[in-house]
């Protein structure tokens, strides 16, 4: 039976799960809005540009949106690019790549309306804004970003945009997550907290095995890290970041939370 989250947290941890939600609220949202929008679009791509961002073969998932490009103006074209130069930015962190990120933010600005899709293309960019500005330190821009996109979500209707039901399951996966999260500050060891979380985990972790290939890798991710850093559970967070080195050999992040699990396992 997994142990109880521990009633006393220290800072480091609160931190620690703080950052862990935000990253994992915003990049789910990103991925979500990104991949949802392919109703009457080339599913295939989309699969190909993410398998070659999350193997860190940039420069091909550079050309193959370049060309897709060319041929037509894809809603998933912009998102995807912001995604592949947040990713280089993470994986070769220099004062250049910054401001080649900032400079492409600034240039993709979206401006908020009245239509769904338009509100959900500026949460896009405002989310990635707001990791942005975390990673740089720039803690009263975020606040005030977050308080934005916390507002832009609440207007944001679900039921009117088109959605395939295929990528509803990332709703599904956000919601089991957002329960999680939600309920791991437990300071009186609430037995409904704790079930709402274990619930929450077994439900990421039939995610896992979905034949979706961006819901299995997300879901296999997020959960890797809980195991890893909040249930202290290494060893099936390194069973999940297996699967990741495997499908993504290129990828260094997913082969050095393999290696830290399999040590602390």
């Amino acid at each position: 039976m997994r142990k109880p989250v521990p009633k006393s947290l220290n800072l480091q941890n609160l931190v620690k799960i703080k950052s862990v939600i935000l990253r994992t609220f915003f990049l789910l949202i990103i991925t979500t809005f990104a991949t949802s929008s392919l109703f009457g679009q080339n599913e295939k791509v989309i699969n190909e540009v993410f398998r070659y961002i999350y193997n860190q073969q940039f420069h091909e998932a550079d050309s193959l949106l370049a060309a897709q490009h060319k041929k037509t103006e894809l809603f998933y074209f912009d998102i995807l690019t912001i995604d592949l130069n947040w990713w280089r930015h993470v994986i070769y962190p220099s004062e250049l790549t910054s401001k080649q990120f900032n400079t492409l933010l600034k240039s993709m600005k979206q401006e908020r309306t009245d239509t769904p899709d338009k509100k959900i293309k500026h949460l896009v960019w405002l989310s990635y804004r707001l990791r942005f500005e975390f990673k740089r330190y720039n803690i009263i821009g975020a606040i005030r970003l977050r308080s934005e996109i916390k507002n832009l979500l609440e207007e944001i209707q679900v039921n009117e945009l088109n959605y395939s039901n295929n990528r509803k399951k990332l709703f599904y996966l956000y919601n089991a997550l957002f329960r999680y999260f939600n309920n791991i500050v437990n300071p009186f060891f609430s037995e409904t907290k704790r079930n709402e979380r274990e619930n929450a985990l077994l439900e990421i972790e039939r995610y896992t095995r979905d034949d979706d290939l961006i819901i299995s890798t997300l879901s296999a991710y997020f959960i890797g890290k809980i195991y890893l850093n909040i249930e202290k559970d290494p060893l099936k967070g390194n069973r999940h970041f297996k699967t990741l080195t495997d499908r993504y050999p290129q990828n260094t992040i997913f082969r050095e939370l393999f290696s830290e699990s399999a040590k602390r396992s």
